[in-house]
């Protein structure tokens, strides 16, 4: 039998013939921390009992904790005459091998399973996804709920969700009113499943810059760095590029009320989480030094500001019982600081681009920190994930972590302006993640193929293909314009730069190759985009009306996706200068962005809150009106 596991295992060897599970036994424990275990694969074998593990008694199912010879959350898993056996040395690794147990039993038709013996343990510690809710969108309960449900069948143990102003604060109900923001019993129910799943939910909140959904409103605005109306004073802001001045950006280390109010936000935040760390971001503080704290940075440096405020967040997160993580990118600046940052705080070194300097994140392993690899699902600012771009990065990251002995893995999934890019879109990324944080030697040329057997319940190498292709056609990218170009072009006014019909120099992508060069955005370019988006959307809706496929219901998002890139492509083909753009074709357009709306709403509400879905519904309104 060709087995499709993820993660793929570091050891499997395959032995001749199958054993035929008897129709009714039992699933034998030799310690009452392994009965979750027996339940989990009770679920696949319901006619089988649970029972006391028992000298000279054979059961079809043995699972059992050994302490020498297996790694930590390692497991053996071996199906062979005698029945299935699974060997941890922890509840956590026979937490995972049942997970292991489970894809092989999907796949064995009449319970005949494929007599094998595997040896299997995770190259990181902690593997995780982190998953933004505060850039428009937040899900329902039942969807974070089976989103960490689903990770940790694929052996994710960690889980964090981006907060900036999406919680309601007791003592603060300004922050998130009109979000639809997380409630405390929402965040205690989800801690709930993961401690279920095995799973720690870390906290996850904005604590120094991305304050502007807070900084905002009147009350807090001496808070900022800005004093919340865009005042920089400092010389060197006249130089600060556009897209990094947002009014009321960070918190300012000049004004000490700051740490009185982000002590009420953790006061109420913190004891939710069973977790003791802490995620506190800090990252991308680019107004640091342009306005109130102006002065102190000339006498402190810059850096020293921003580490001084580390340790203060620090000092707060104790109170609470918390050790602190921090996005290393600002710190990054001041390479004489990081020996400084104390050995209790755990750095997040990220980057998302297929050619990231990977190795770069020894600079934490040489000043004796503890570290992750934060790569990213790149399916922000897209229609669809550029998943070659995806896939590169989180390889590239996970074998660079893995040789640096970074701690863990931490998977990023952001939703800059407005989060059009549905959760559903993520999976394919992440489950890269899990594969590639659990057994970063697996073999990647597989993993789509996998994917869809597993997650979409499907044999067809023609959806294998299409996502292949559909990922080649997301990754387009022009110069100038942030990812991907099928976005723009889909809310880009007429008059845009990208129907000019000018020469552009772009990122493409070819059957996975990812290279830089000059392109045309013409008519002739959307046509065959469009003859290559029809395959595709066969493919996928072929996939659906399969029996039992897509059992997690992505398809309908994904055939979505596929949608709006086309109808990018059709308003290219109306708008560029070798195309029809007569009055006629933008009346199409219009009328094919207002149906694409009204989906969106649907496939939206479907699985979230409300939350402030009117960002993306003006892009869309914005562009059908440029039409008219």
């Amino acid at each position: 039998m060709n087995l499709a596991l993820i993660p793929e295992p570091h050891e499997i060897r395959s032995e001749p013939g199958t054993y035929a599970m008897p129709h009714k036994g039992a699933i034998a424990i030799d310690h009452p921390s392994l009965i979750t275990v027996a339940e989990i694969i009770r679920g696949f074998f319901p006619r089988y009992l649970i029972r006391a593990a028992v000298d000279g008694i054979s059961d079809p199912i043995r699972v059992l904790l050994r302490s020498k010879g297996i790694r930590e959350q390692g497991y053996t898993l071996s199906i062979s005459d005698k029945g299935v056996t699974i060997e941890a040395s922890s509840p956590a690794g026979a937490f995972y091998a049942a997970q292991t147990l489970a894809q092989i039993a999907r796949q064995s038709p009449r319970g005949e399973l494929p007599r094998l013996a595997i040896n299997d343990w995770p190259d990181f510690p902690d593997r995780g996804v982190y998953y933004d809710v505060c850039r428009g969108r937040v899900p329902a309960l039942d969807s974070l709920s089976r989103q960490a449900r689903t990770l940790a069948h694929y052996k994710i143990n960690q889980y964090q969700l981006y907060v900036e102003h999406t919680f309601q604060f007791r003592a603060h109900p300004l922050i998130g009113r009109g979000a639809s923001p997380l409630t405390a019993d929402d965040i205690i129910s989800l801690d709930r499943v993961c401690r279920e799943c095995l799973i720690e939910f870390v906290p996850s909140l904005a604590s120094f810059g991305h304050l502007s959904t807070v900084l905002r409103h009147p009350p807090y605005r001496k808070l900022a760095e800005d004093w919340g109306v865009g005042r920089y004073v400092a010389p060197e802001a006249a130089s600060m590029p556009a897209w990094q001045k947002h009014p009321a950006w960070s918190l300012s280390p000049a004004n000490p009320e700051i740490y009185g109010f982000l002590d009420s936000l953790y006061r109420e935040f913190l004891p939710l989480f069973s977790s003791s760390r802490f995620n506190v971001c800090c990252d991308e503080t680019w107004d640091l030094g342009l306005g109130q704290s102006y002065e102190l940075c000339r006498k402190r440096g810059k850096g020293r500001v921003y580490l001084d405020h580390i340790i203060r967040l620090r000092e707060l997160s104790a109170r609470y019982g918390k050790t602190i993580m921090f996005w290393g990118d600002i710190i990054r600046h001041y390479p004489e600081l990081i020996p400084h940052i104390p050995r209790d705080v755990l750095v997040l070194d990220w980057g998302y681009a297929f050619n990231h300097p990977f190795d770069r994140i020894s600079d934490f392993r040489k000043a004796g920190l503890r570290f992750y690899a934060c790569p990213g699902t790149s399916s922000w600012v897209s229609l669809f994930p550029r998943l070659h771009e995806a896939c590169a990065n989180i390889h590239g990251f996970s074998k660079a972590g893995a040789e640096n002995g970074a701690s863990g893995v931490l998977n990023t999934d952001w939703g800059d302006g407005g989060h059009y890019n549905f959760m559903e879109y993520s999976w394919h990324g992440y489950l890269f993640g899990a594969e590639q944080s659990w057994n970063v030697g697996a073999d990647r040329s597989t993993f789509t193929r996998r994917f869809v057997r597993l997650f979409l319940n499907s044999g067809s190498q023609e959806v294998a293909r299409a996502i292949d292709r559909l990922g080649d056609i997301a990754h387009l990218n022009v110069d100038g314009f942030y990812q991907s170009a099928w976005r723009h072009i889909l809310f880009a006014a007429p008059d845009s730069s990208l129907f000019d019909g000018n020469p552009k120099e772009a990122w493409t992508c070819d059957a996975g190759r990812i290279s830089h060069r000059r392109i045309r955005l013409d008519a002739k370019r959307a046509r065959e985009t469009l003859d290559c988006l029809s395959d595709i959307r066969r493919a996928f809706s072929e996939a659906q009306a399969q029996k039992g496929a897509d059992p997690h219901g992505v398809l309908p998002y994904w055939i979505f996706a596929v949608d709006t890139i086309s109808a990018a492509a059709r308003k290219l083909a109306a708008l560029a200068p070798d195309g029809r753009g007569s009055s006629t074709a933008r009346k199409e357009i219009r009328r094919e962005l207002a149906s694409l709306r009204e989906r969106f709403i649907r496939l939206w509400m479907a699985r979230n809150r409300r939350s402030e879905i009117a960002i993306t519904l003006k892009l869309y309104s914005d562009a059908i009106e440029s039409l008219r």
